[in-house]
C-alpha cells in the first residue's frame, strides 16, 4: 500500500471518528429547554418520610394516576427500606391534566394527610392503582381506603372538596411548573434533577453516591 493511500485511509478514519463522536455528543446533549430550577426548600408543610437528618433528600414530583409513577413506586419503597438511615423522601403533587383522576387522587392523599396519614393513603393509591384509575368517579374507592387506614370518614369526605387542600396541590404543581417540570415522575436528589434510572440498582447507586458525597 503506497503512502498516498495510507494517508487517505487515515484521514477517512479520522473523519468517521469525528462523525461518530458528534452523533454521541448530540444524542447525550440535554434537549433545548430541559434545564431545571432548584426545588423549594423542604419544610414541615411537605410530605416527608425518612429521618430528618438523612444525608440524601429525594424529592419526587408525581401524579398518582401516572403509570410511570406507579412503576417507580416499588423502587422508591425499596430504597426507603434499604437506605433507611441515609434517605428521606419528599412527595410533591404534580397531577397531569390528561389524567382525569389525578386531581381527585391528589385530594384524597391530602385529605388523609390532614389526619396525619398521607403515606398510608399514598401506598393504598399506588399499590391498588388499577382499581381506581379508569373509574368515572373513584370517590367510593378512596373512601374505602380511608376506612381501611382508620380515618375519620365524615372529615375525609368533607376534605375531598376542601379549597384549602386544593390550594396545596395547586401550589405544588405551580412550583413544579416554575422548575420546568412537564412530566412525571421527576426526581431531584439533594436539589439536582435526576434522569430517571432504568432499574433499582442504578437508583440505589445514585443514592449511595450522594450519601458518600455528603460526608466528604
Amino acid at each position: 500500500m503506497n503512502t498516498k493511500r495510507i494517508v487517505f485511509w487515515l484521514i477517512f478514519a479520522v473523519v468517521i471518528i469525528l462523525i461518530v463522536w458528534g452523533l454521541i455528543v448530540a444524542m447525550n446533549k440535554p434537549p433545548k429547554g430541559s434545564s431545571f430550577g432548584i426545588p423549594a426548600p423542604v419544610t414541615l408543610a411537605d410530605h416527608i418520610t425518612g429521618p430528618a437528618n438523612a444525608p440524601v433528600t429525594l424529592i419526587e414530583y408525581s401524579d398518582f394516576q401516572c403509570p410511570a409513577c406507579e412503576n417507580y413506586y416499588p423502587v422508591v419503597e425499596r430504597l426507603l427500606s434499604e437506605s433507611s438511615t441515609t434517605l428521606r423522601v419528599v412527595y410533591r403533587q404534580f397531577p397531569l391534566s390528561q389524567h382525569a383522576n389525578a386531581m381527585p387522587a391528589a385530594m384524597a392523599s391530602e385529605a388523609a394527610g390532614a389526619q396525619g396519614k398521607f403515606w398510608e393513603m399514598y401506598r393504598e393509591l399506588f399499590s391498588n392503582h388499577t382499581d381506581w384509575t379508569e373509574l368515572t368517579n373513584p370517590t367510593d374507592v378512596f373512601v374505602g381506603y380511608a376506612t381501611k387506614i382508620g380515618l375519620d370518614i365524615p372529615k375525609f369526605k368533607a376534605d375531598l372538596a376542601s379549597s384549602t387542600l386544593r390550594d396545596i396541590v395547586n401550589a405544588d404543581e405551580q412550583e413544579g411548573i416554575s422548575l420546568g417540570i412537564n412530566s412525571t415522575p421527576t426526581f431531584f436528589v439533594n436539589g439536582k434533577v435526576l434522569v430517571n434510572p432504568e432499574n433499582y440498582d442504578q437508583f440505589k447507586a445514585i443514592i449511595d453516591s450522594a450519601a458518600q458525597a455528603s460526608v466528604q
